[in-house]
Formats: structure tokens, C-alpha cells, sequence
């Protein structure tokens, strides 16, 4: 998945390990950036830019350990895949447990690696499409009157339309068109889309 848009990047001092892997992806057909340190990185990533890290966990100054909440804190979610040495399996399992999609031991194998890389840049995509439609969601529910952000919390609370008006003081049938109104805005089809639709946004 050498999609275009899409971007390894290569954090590593070791010049040698990451000349070749950057070598390896790009004969692949992906389109590869490399940074000595996470520092480097940081100065330099494009918050607009889809792609996946490959992160060595032992770097000085900002381990990759260290680097990895850091990203987080920036809201860079590009998917990690950590490069650890031997013996490094228990800081390879804790980045994988703050979130990191694979972690693979130098030397790295090829096919191994791509196989990682595509499964990340799969990820990334995924991410970034559910990153897209949160923010239309959220869009949306800005243009709901006080009226319908009143009444989505009570639905999203499992009420029915009956529920709702009485709760409110208004007619059933009020509370429907008021619910029918907020489906249309929200571009849902169902109760239960509606309902999701606001656990997604927040709403209890």
C-alpha cells in the first residue's frame, strides 16, 4: 500500500540502520522521510501529513519510549511500529501498551517490515477518515438549536418521543418533529444511528 498522500518516517541515529531501511521502503514504492533524533522530528513533522513512524525505542536525549506521549500530548496519532534491540521485548510491550500497532527486533527482516509498514499506513487511513467524520459530526451537531441539543441528550439517555415531551412540557408530537429534525440535521437514518451519533459525540 504505497499510497500516494501517505508517508514512512524513520526515526533513528543510527545513520546506517535508518539509510537502509529508508532504501528498502523506497524501492518499495513508499515515500520515506528519516530524523536522527525525536527532536528532529518534532520541529520538522507536518500535523497535516498521514503516513506511520517507525520509532527505534533506545534513541538519546527523547527515547522512543519517551518521544511516544509526547506525540500523543501534539495529537499526532500517527500509527508506531518501535525498532528495539535485543533484549528490549518489556519496553517493546510497553509501547505497545500505550498504543503502539507492532514493534519488530533489529535486524529487521524485509518482508516483516513492509508487511508492518502496510498494515500501519492501513491504519493511518482509517484514523484519519474516522478523525474526518468526527469533525463533521461535531460541525453538525454546532447548527442544532438549544431546543434540539436539549432533546438529542434525552434521547441519547434511551428516552422515546412521549418521554421526551413530557419530560420537556411539549406534545408528543412536538418531541417528534423535534426528534425527525434532529435526525435530518445529523444525517441519520435511525433511533439508533442517532443514539450512537451522540455517544460519539459526548453525550450521555
Amino acid at each position: 500500500m504505497a499510497a500516494n498522500g501517505l508517508k514512512v518516517f524513520i526515526i533513528d541515529d543510527d545513520s546506517e540502520v535508518s539509510d537502509a531501511l529508508s532504501a528498502l521502503l523506497q524501492a518499495e514504492g513508499f515515500a520515506v522521510a528519516t530524523y536522527s533524533s525525536g527532536s528532529e522530528f518534532l520541529e520538522s513533522f507536518d500535523p497535516t501529513q498521514q503516513g506511520c513512524i517507525i520509532l527505534d525505542i533506545n534513541l538519546p536525549q527523547i527515547s522512543g519510549l519517551d518521544l511516544q506521549p509526547i506525540l500523543a500530548e501534539r495529537g499526532i496519532d500517527l500509527p508506531i511500529i518501535f525498532l528495539t534491540g535485543f533484549g528490549d521485548v518489556p519496553k517493546a510491550t510497553a509501547g505497545l501498551k500505550a498504543g503502539a500497532v507492532d514493534f519488530l527486533e533489529k535486524p529487521v527482516d524485509a518482508e516483516v517490515l513492509i508487511n508492518a509498514v502496510q498494515q500501519a499506513l492501513e491504519i493511518s487511513v482509517q484514523r484519519s477518515s474516522e478523525k474526518a467524520r468526527q469533525q463533521e459530526v461535531e460541525v453538525l451537531y454546532s447548527h442544532l438549536t438549544p431546543r434540539e441539543k436539549e432533546i438529542i441528550v434525552l434521547l441519547a439517555r434511551g428516552y422515546s418521543a412521549k418521554q421526551v415531551g413530557r419530560e420537556l412540557g411539549i406534545s408528543h408530537r412536538t418531541a417528534e418533529i423535534h426528534r425527525a429534525r434532529i435526525m435530518e440535521k445529523l444525517g441519520v437514518q435511525s433511533l439508533a444511528d442517532l443514539v450512537a451519533l451522540a455517544i460519539r459525540i459526548g453525550i450521555r
